[in-house]
């Protein structure tokens, strides 16, 4: 099975035991300088022990002075940090998977509060981090040129097998290269010759300090998809082949640019798998060295098509990763269906931020590896009742009686899911169900025991006399009170009778209050052609979409703008009529009127609680979890799901 998947493949002088790769994803599980932790390692073992093999590890820093990304990256700018590269070259290596280390600098994305000098780029520039960025002088570049090199020896030193260089992606490399941000009349602006020089000198600065026989890769985003002032795949297959020219052993495409709204380079939920395919292919059209391309692979089946019709020679993934270390063995063996589906749902960089390290929603474990709660096999057939069949009571449901206990899961729909399913009526968000199929397979395979269609009494909860129960009975929406208008009026009316069908509008004027992904995602629905809706979406807030992870906000708002949805923001809903509403300007408190024939009150969720505080008086372990608690995400739903298990 998968015969081109599991085949060795090679990049230069090394042999990799399969065409499966893992690549580069901030992790921020290093020490603060950049020196390896137990976490790191745990995190970057379990991937390897699960049969991938090609590891290319998250950023390495090269200038710890101008450079420098996240609080907690890996620091190729010291020799101190050879024996911390040696440290998880041995964790690697023990289970065949090779080890490159990606070498980056991020230029005017630096974070300028982490930087002691002022930030460089290929021209005077803004970044995302709201850094401004100097031009580099020919000094500062041949400086950096050579911090390249001696970053890559030592990695060299430090046991890894390779390097890749990150010249995507709008950082410092890629603002040479795109004539949207070098504006240079240097022998580095100008021609695309020019303009490319850096990665030549590059290429040249790590033969130098590690030989012609250490595998080198560069990562190219071979499209910029910025507009006509940005660089096309023509241009990109040119770089590529300088690349190869110099010397170079291996090509990673991917795409996106500077100012690039939509995200093509980690792609949320609406992107089909494989959707970059050309790219990958026009330049294995064009050279003889490998192609690698994280194409948004989710399947091993899909893997092994892209492989045998030559589109690629590594499947490269880094999200189907974090969901599940095993991925490759359990394609390997056969175990397709116990493959934890990444559903590209950005919780990973979402929950960033508020983790400080990478995480996952589908898999719990992501990022806590090495501090993982042990799974006690107690159960001892002990019951445990479920109540809710949404994520996080399935989550539960499989992590109890995977501890030995006998779990029962009722659920009053007549189908597993919850707002799952609900979530998966949106548009353009079928790979939720993806994750509904999963958790249910699993709860199938550890013997749990589904009543579909029923919601049991307490009584019948009583008489079955459970050692604890696990209450995940979810939400409702929220109509609040406190709005007049909002519980009588026949316009309002919420998502998910919207979703469902249960209310059906047509060539009406629609308000949306509340722009939250599930607003923005009501409002793409309702403004559809097909439904020929007019509408309008109000935001309390002084920003569209608050807390929404900016790639899903991008690709919902770029639809939404095609569709003509008018989006306006700190407006805050503060009366319902029956034809008409009224919202105030958040900041001056101006008050509007505005004729329309439906309002939906998107404005999150309420726990639902069927039993209040009945339960307790069942059984003394009730344990309260997702949607019952407080509104949330799958993040929050699963986590809960399997914490809550464990602690039973």
């Amino acid at each position: 099975m998968y015969e081109k998947l599991f085949s060795p493949g090679r990049i230069g002088t090394l042999t990799i035991p399969n065409r499966i790769a893992m690549t580069a994803a901030s992790a921020s599980l290093s020490q603060p300088d950049g020196t390896m932790t137990e976490e790191m390692l745990a995190y970057y073992e379990a991937r390897a022990k699960g049969g991938v093999g090609l590891i290319i590890t998250e950023m390495v820093s090269v200038d710890q002075e101008r450079g420098v990304l996240f609080p907690r990256e890996l620091n190729g700018d010291r020799e101190e940090s050879v024996a911390s590269f040696r440290q998880l070259a041995d964790r690697v290596h023990p289970y065949g998977t090779k080890l490159f280390a990606q070498l980056f600098h991020p230029g005017a994305n630096a974070d300028p509060k982490l930087n002691a000098l002022p930030l460089l780029s290929a021209s005077p520039a803004r970044g995302k981090k709201r850094g401004q960025a100097e031009e580099a002088t020919r000094e500062d570049i041949a400086a950096i040129v050579q911090k390249f090199g001696q970053a890559a020896r030592r990695v060299k030193e430090g046991g890894f097998d390779g390097i890749e260089v990150h010249a995507a992606h709008h950082y410092f490399l890629h603002s040479f290269l795109s004539p949207v941000t070098n504006h240079r009349t240097d022998e580095y602006g100008g021609s695309l010759e020019n303009r490319a020089r850096i990665l030549g000198e590059i290429v040249a600065a790590i033969r130098a300090a590690c030989g012609r026989d250490f595998p080198l890769m560069f990562r190219i985003s071979l499209e910029e998809y910025i507009g006509p002032k940005g660089y096309h795949a023509d241009t990109g297959i040119k770089i590529c082949q300088m690349l190869e020219a110099w010397g170079v052993d291996a090509i990673n495409v991917t795409a996106s640019g500077t100012d690039s709204k939509l995200s093509q380079s980690v792609e949320p939920m609406y992107y089909p798998q494989g959707w970059r395919k050309h790219l990958a292919k026009a330049v294995k059209g064009t050279v003889s060295i490998p192609v690698l391309s994280v194409a948004l692979i989710r399947d091993p089946a899909y893997a092994e098509r892209l492989l045998e019709e030559g589109v690629l020679d590594f499947a490269a993934s880094v999200r189907a990763h974090l969901a599940d270390p095993q991925w490759a063995e359990k394609a390997r063996t056969g175990r397709e269906r116990d493959i934890l589906p990444c559903i590209s749902c950005m919780a990973c960089f979402a929950k960033y931020d508020v983790e400080g390290h990478i995480t996952c929603a589908v898999n719990p474990e992501t990022g806590y590896e090495a501090h993982l709660p042990p799974l006690h096999r107690d159960g001892d057939g002990r019951l445990v009742v479920v109540l809710g069949a949404g994520p996080a009571g399935l989550e539960g449901a499989w992590m109890a009686a995977r501890r030995g206990f006998r779990v029962i899961l009722f659920e009053q729909a007549q189908e597993a899911g919850g707002q799952l399913h609900l979530a998966a009526l949106a548009p353009r968000k079928e790979k939720i169900l993806w994750l509904r199929d999963s958790l249910l397979h699993r709860c199938h395979q550890e013997g749990v025991e589904l009543r579909l269609g029923h919601a049991p009494t307490v009584e019948e909860l009583a008489a079955l006399s459970p050692y604890a129960i696990l209450d995940a009975t979810g939400s409702r929406p929220a109509v609040p009170a406190s709005i007049p208008g909002a519980q009588d009026s026949p316009l309002v009316c919420t998502p998910p009778q919207i979703l469902t069908g249960a209310v059906d509008i047509r060539e009406e004027s629609v308000v949306v209050v509340g722009s939250g992904m599930t607003g923005l995602e009501t409002a793409e629905y309702l403004s559809a052609r097909e439904r020929n809706n007019a509408v309008l979406v109000l935001e309390a807030a002084p920003r569209l979409a608050p807390g929404v992870q900016g790639s899903n906000r991008n690709g919902v708002t770029a639809v939404l703008e095609i569709n003509n949805v008018v989006l306006l923001t700190s407006r805050t809903l503060t009366r319902v009529g029956t034809d008409r509403v009224w919202f105030a300007d958040s900041q001056t408190g101006e008050e509007y009127v505005y004729p329309c024939d439906r309002v939906v009150l998107a404005l999150g969720t309420v726990p639902s609680r069927p039993y209040g505080d009945a339960l307790s008086g069942v059984c003394p372990k009730v344990i309260a979890l997702g949607d019952a608690v407080q509104g949330g995400q799958i993040w929050d739903a699963i986590h809960q799901g399997y914490h809550g298990a464990l602690s039973l």
